[in-house]
């Protein structure tokens, strides 16, 4: 709530960015494909409600809301520091008529004195509550321009989300290609298979037909050439079956190892459930830190641990703040309790995914899957 230099707020700043570049990366690591574009669907409808296409604030959205607040409270702002002035005037005037007071010993004039005390002391006071209420208004403005830098940040993401998405789109395009190569080379391979097996049929009624023309030596001549014939075409249909029964077998294992797409997608929907929940319940937490005067004589303690200069320190529920010659201050987050089930909740999802498709990671299905990939393009080969 106090004012802090530039370095201090630069430092808060990274500190946050460098936390939403960190959920950043864990969501990008867990998505793609047509999960990538639902959230990216998702992230453009949401920003929608807050900006225009050209990314100007939205009429009537929390973005405009937010810009409004602040131009108001920077008028607010304005006019209480002019309050300000007039009152550190007024305290002055007051100080002058204290002088005057020595001086002057009269009853009337001792009279007029304490009523002219009297409407000082108001001023003052009310001097004191408009300070209050500027602090107040500072504190608030602050708070909006923090809304309003996350925003620009989250659209940023988002941007990149979009470009990311493109190039995966591409890629995608140029494997269904390969796919599509694969599997007109292995109907040509079915063709030549039963293309053998006609040569052997063929190769059989002429050694049929040989053996009941021929009588003479010439005759069984012919028919031992067309029985090594025969033998040859045995040998490569042999070798047709061979590679069949080798498809086959590489059928059955390719659906052992093969893992539903569906499935890895709901996966990958709960790990990013899961992070987003754990990223929520950490960046609500409050905090408080302290930074001391160069001459002060005590330090601040925070539930019996001192709180060192500049130390950001969370806290849950509420925490005391003892402060040397002055008293204990009780901090209060007042905020919503944290649902704890719904990341267990998200847990148990995600372990009965892991447990129906026999792994125990989205990296082990994925890997898998890999695993499912290869083995059908080399049974494709």
């Amino acid at each position: 709530m106090e004012k802090r230099s530039r370095t201090e707020e630069e430092g808060e700043k990274q500190v946050r960015q460098g936390l939403l570049e960190s959920v950043q990366g864990e969501v990008e690591a867990v998505t793609g494909g047509r999960r990538m574009a639902e959230i990216m669907a998702a992230v453009k409808e949401a920003l929608s409600d807050m900006v225009t296409a050209t990314g100007r604030p939205k009429t009537g959205g929390r973005y405009a809301a937010a810009i409004e607040e602040r131009d108001r409270l920077a008028a607010d702002e304005g006019r209480l520091a002019a309050e300000v002035t007039r009152l550190r005037q007024a305290l002055d005037q007051r100080a002058t008529a204290a002088a005057r007071l020595v001086e002057l010993d009269s009853p009337a004039e001792r009279e007029e004195r304490r009523t002219a005390i009297q409407a000082a002391q108001s001023r003052f006071d009310a001097a004191k509550a408009q300070n209050e209420k500027l602090k107040t208004a500072e504190a608030e403005l602050k708070l909006v321009r923090e809304r309003r830098n996350a925003a620009e940040r989250e659209f940023k993401a988002f941007t990149e989300a979009r470009e990311k998405a493109a190039l995966l789109q591409e890629e995608v395009a140029s494997a269904e290609n390969n796919r599509a190569e694969a599997i007109k080379r292995r109907r040509q391979a079915a063709d030549a298979i039963e293309m053998a097996r006609e040569n052997v049929d063929l190769a059989e009624a002429e050694e049929q037909k040989v053996r009941e023309r021929l009588t003479h030596f010439e005759a069984a001549t012919k028919a031992r050439e067309a029985f090594e014939r025969l033998a040859d075409l045995k040998q490569r249909l042999a070798e047709a079956e061979k590679v069949r029964q080798n498809i086959e077998e590489g059928e059955a294992q390719l659906a052992l190892m093969q893992i539903p797409t569906k499935s890895i997608e709901e996966l990958q929907a709960c790990e990013v459930e899961i992070a987003k929940l754990r990223a929520i319940d950490e960046a609500a937490r409050p905090s408080v830190s302290i930074h001391y005067e160069a001459d002060a004589a005590g330090t601040v303690t925070l539930d019996g641990k001192i709180l060192a200069d500049g130390e950001d320190r969370t806290y849950d529920g509420q925490a005391r703040l003892d402060v040397a010659g002055i008293g204990t201050i009780t901090l209060r987050s007042n905020r919503p309790g944290r649902n704890h089930n719904q990341i267990v909740q998200a847990e148990a999802v995600r372990t009965a995914l892991l447990a129906s498709m026999g792994v125990d990671s989205l990296s082990a299905a994925r890997d898998r899957q890999a695993k499912a990939q290869q083995a059908d393009a080399d049974l494709r080969g």
